[in-house]
């Protein structure tokens, strides 16, 4: 996805951290650079299971760079070779989307954003704090912004549960994946995000999701079913209650207009 800054782009005034530098698009949405490479950002709907309707949105990182050639997210974060580099590309990214989802959703609805996991041994103290400054000045309310960590961070339960705890006293709703339903009973054992995630490829039977299900329940929080790719995986799980579901079989990640934004039912 080509996105090169045009000579009128607005760099935004907004007092972000040092190294954070945003142009704002023609089309209202916004662009970061990191190094020589320009990141923007793409969109994936979540659903509710038994309503149907969407309910919130996980954001993703797309690149350019020189040449017309675009980075993975793991090859992007690879320039990062150190803490400072990592904690300012994670946070431009997250603060990138926001922008976005705020421009374009900017009623109602909650927004995904992925924590790299180096980011929660790098930051020392205050997980959170520096972002919430940023949320402030856009202005996007932080308890639209679920912070979500990968399921490499669960070997680490101490630090997570930390970092976790952090985030929702900056006012942030947080959520965990896992690899499967052994991952997934030993998390909620320690840790109480609002949200729990699981790969449906690692739970494919139906008696498997049913018991994700129930763990999920029993614990309080709230199970979202991702890669969800297959019509009946989606057809089995919208007949349950209380799961949200995210995946190419309900909608793949796209770039945002005013018109999908208000698409986004109500989330309390």
């Amino acid at each position: 996805m080509t996105m090169n800054i045009p000579a009128d782009a607005n760099l935004l005034p907004l007092n972000f951290p040092p190294g954070i530098r945003l142009h704002q698009m023609p089309g209202g949405g916004a662009v970061g650079r990191f190094l020589n490479v320009e990141l923007g950002s793409v969109f994936q709907p979540l659903i509710a299971s038994d309503a149907g309707n969407r309910v919130a949105y996980e954001a993703f990182v797309r690149t350019h760079t020189e040449g017309d050639l675009s980075l993975s997210p793991w090859n992007l974060f690879s320039l990062a070779a150190d803490d400072m580099s990592l904690i300012t590309l994670d946070r431009l990214c997250r603060i990138v989307h926001a922008f976005n989802f705020r421009h374009f959703v900017p009623d109602d609805g909650l927004l995904f954003l992925n924590i790299h996991g180096r980011l929660l041994a790098a930051v020392s103290e205050d997980h959170g704090r520096v972002f919430r400054g940023v949320l402030d000045q856009l202005p996007l309310p932080p308890g639209r912004v679920v912070l979500e960590t990968p399921a490499t961070a669960n070997t680490e339960r101490t630090l997570l549960a930390f970092a976790l705890a952090n985030y929702r006293l900056n006012g942030f709703k947080v959520a965990a994946n896992t690899t499967g339903l052994a991952d997934l009973e030993e998390l909620l054992r320690g840790v109480r995000p609002d949200f729990v995630k699981i790969d449906a490829r690692h739970v494919p039977q139906p008696a498997q999701m049913l018991q994700a299900i129930r763990i999920a329940a029993d614990s309080g929080t709230r199970l979202v079913f991702t890669r969800v790719e297959q019509n009946a995986q989606r057809e089995f799980l919208r007949a349950q209650t209380g799961v949200w579901l995210q995946g190419w079989a309900i909608g793949r990640p796209q770039v945002l207009r005013r018109s999908e934004g208000t698409r986004v039912i109500g989330v309390r």
